[in-house]
């Protein structure tokens, strides 16, 4: 118990455990906050699932977009399709037709 003492007494007196406290705190420190911290981490790991529901979105919306070219494609034209796009982007009616236009509805 007296050698552990004054091996501690000799450590403080050398400075030693102040650059040891020092050093440990500036690591906690960057452990914490820093740029590989734990609040960067969680702050990336929020990022990473919000571009995850993006990724999921825009893959829906690209299957949705490849199902409308693939209808008016030469191989598979759907009549009914074509005429739908052809009255909503040409602004087109039949005879004997009226047009409500309505600002909630979302044409593609």
């Amino acid at each position: 118990m007296n050698i552990l003492n004054d091996m501690l007494e000799r450590l403080k007196k050398s400075g030693f455990l102040l650059v040891f406290g020092i050093l440990s705190f500036y690591f906690v420190i960057n452990a914490i906050k820093g740029d590989r911290g734990i609040f960067r981490y969680l702050y990336l790991k929020g990022k990473v699932a919000a571009a995850t529901q993006d990724l999921a979105r825009y893959e829906t919306r690209k299957k949705d977009l490849e199902k409308k070219v693939a209808m008016l494609s030469e191989q598979s034209l759907d009549l009914d399709y074509l005429e739908e796009r052809a009255r909503i982007v040409l602004n087109m009616v039949k005879d004997g037709e009226y047009v409500i236009l309505d600002a909630d509805i979302d044409n593609d």
